[in-house]
């Protein structure tokens, strides 16, 4: 047995006085108290990364949970399902594919909260080519868009030759010339969209069913050149660095990746047009500490972030100060050309026949 510690005598008075102490240091004293709310956020992980998330934690005074982001539709989806208007925080979607469901039919079915802009000073910071994007109704504010992106073709430049000019067209992920190393996104929409225009559709997303069919009808022939249909980001730069893709649809999440990683790898301004892409932010209509969601919606539109975001992220910020201090020449390597109609690229609304997208994909897939 060993012998007990022995603690000097402490009067009742003492210890009701330390006790008052440690609850105040638990509560409210100190860094550590005050830190800290944690908010549950379903965001494209690559622009809380790093950098990133510093800026936005430390100007906000919360921690950032992030869940593993994998597409609109994906995140929608959680938003719409059961209890899904208190899982986050702060929900995140494309946003011509998320207008209509985080609005719902009518006033006073949105499942997003509408936002306070007082909360939200740097929302005055929203540049021109921007403001279509921002979600209204009944004149109030639902959701604000806080990054621009694209997608396009992407190649290994060690296993392609990068003077081909098929690589500048969206026929690099349909022709034969590369197959068997070829990736295709699992995305309907974005997929589809990407043969449209390969195929000379001006308006993608105002064609009839026979049209989405006579697409689908060229890609089922096509499948045979496809080494994978990628479904995350992290796959689709570990199928590029394994070296089981060498020319993809990729995002700008997976080109950065790959950048970082030192892959060399290129990204065409594919002659057709880039997809074009603009991703909202919504705090969800049910979830809690909304002041805090609002300080984090005001640190992504932040001078700072704006200025970082590409590097961590390769998305371009709607802050018009966004490529300050850049050439013209590495404004346009950026995309940056895209804001001012320079860079040739497509917006992507969602068509109004889009169960036919995704029955015409689930019969590509199965073929």
């Amino acid at each position: 047995m060993t012998d007990r510690l022995k603690l000097p005598s402490m009067h009742r008075r003492d210890m009701l006085k330390l006790g008052a102490g440690a609850a105040l240091a638990a509560g409210f004293g100190g860094a550590a108290g005050a830190q800290e709310v944690t908010l549950e956020v379903m965001l494209p992980n690559a622009i809380i990364s790093g950098k990133g998330r510093e800026i936005v934690e430390k100007a906000a005074g919360v921690k950032l949970s992030d869940a593993p982001f994998q597409s609109t539709p994906d995140a929608v989806s959680r938003l719409m399902a059961p209890g899904g208007t208190s899982r986050f925080n702060i929900n995140f979607g494309i946003v011509d594919f998320a207008r209509q469901p985080v609005l719902g039919p009518s006033a006073g079915s949105e499942k997003v909260a509408a936002l306070d802009l007082a909360k939200i000073p740097n929302f005055s910071k929203i540049s021109a080519p921007y403001k279509g994007a921002i979600i209204e109704r009944g004149g109030k504010t639902y959701g604000v868009p806080i990054l621009l992106g694209y997608n396009t073709v992407v190649y290994n430049t060690e296993k392609v030759d990068v003077k081909d000019p098929l690589l500048q067209s969206w026929g690099a992920l349909f022709e034969d010339k590369y197959a068997g190393k070829i990736g295709w996104f699992e995305n309907a929409h974005q997929m589809i969209f990407a043969a449209a225009l390969y195929l000379g559709k001006d308006q993608p997303s105002s064609m009839s069913d026979a049209e989405v069919r006579e697409v689908g009808d060229f890609m089922i022939k096509k499948k045979k050149n496809v080494r994978v249909i990628w479904t995350s980001f992290s796959q689709a730069a570990n199928l590029f660095a394994t070296g089981e893709m060498n020319v993809a649809f990729a995002t700008l999440p997976v080109y950065t990746q790959l950048t970082a990683q030192g892959m060399k790898v290129g990204r065409s301004w594919v002659k057709e047009g880039v997809q074009s892409l603009i991703g909202d932010v919504f705090i969800p209509k049910d979830s809690s500490h909304q002041d805090k969601s609002h300080a984090v919606i005001n640190a992504l539109l932040s001078d700072e972030y704006a200025k970082i975001l590409p590097g961590i992220s390769g998305y371009l910020s709607p802050n018009g100060i966004a490529g300050e201090g850049l050439s013209e020449q590495e404004k346009l390597d950026a995309g940056y050309g895209i804001n001012s109609g320079v860079t040739k690229h497509r917006p992507m609304p969602i068509p109004a026949n889009l169960n036919t997208w995704i029955e015409v994909w689930g019969r590509i897939k199965s073929a």
